[in-house]
């Protein structure tokens, strides 16, 4: 599967952006990723756009690559959002010159709309009451 727009509102301005870095081989993804797609897919009517960033092989990697490029999103999926996250990264071997996460699957971020800006990212794993507080929260800001 390609990076596609999964849920959006007709019409309407999108409030918040949640891509979804996902591939066939990750094992947060398989055992996580239906339940978690019905999760984010109830706030499409409030302003969540949600786009998958499939990291499955080089083909849907670079698909996915070019449609985050158009909707100018890809540098912010690229970049790591929080302090002391970048160390353990880098040490694990999954960062260069602060750039990540387009290469670690399993995992949501979420976007300005407006400004393009990563807001904050987290595991598909994250409990549901978890994430939905979370996700209400951004909506609302």
């Amino acid at each position: 599967m390609a990076s596609s727009l999964v849920f959006s509102q007709e019409n309407q301005s999108p409030k918040l952006i949640a891509v979804v870095n996902r591939a066939n081989w990750c094992s947060i993804c398989k055992a996580n990723g239906q339940h978690f797609g019905e999760i984010l897919g109830g706030y499409a009517s409030k302003g969540l756009s949600i786009y998958v960033n499939d990291l499955t092989d080089e083909t849907t990697t670079e698909a996915s690559k070019k449609t985050l490029q158009e909707a100018k999103i890809y540098d912010a999926i690229t970049t790591i959002p929080r302090k002391g996250m970048g160390k353990m990264l880098k040490y694990c071997g999954l960062i260069h010159d602060k750039k990540q996460t387009n290469v670690v699957s399993g995992i949501v971020i979420f976007i300005n709309p407006i400004t393009h800006k990563q807001l904050k990212q987290e595991s598909i794993a994250m409990a549901d009451a978890d994430m939905k507080s979370l996700i209400d929260n951004l909506l609302n800001n």
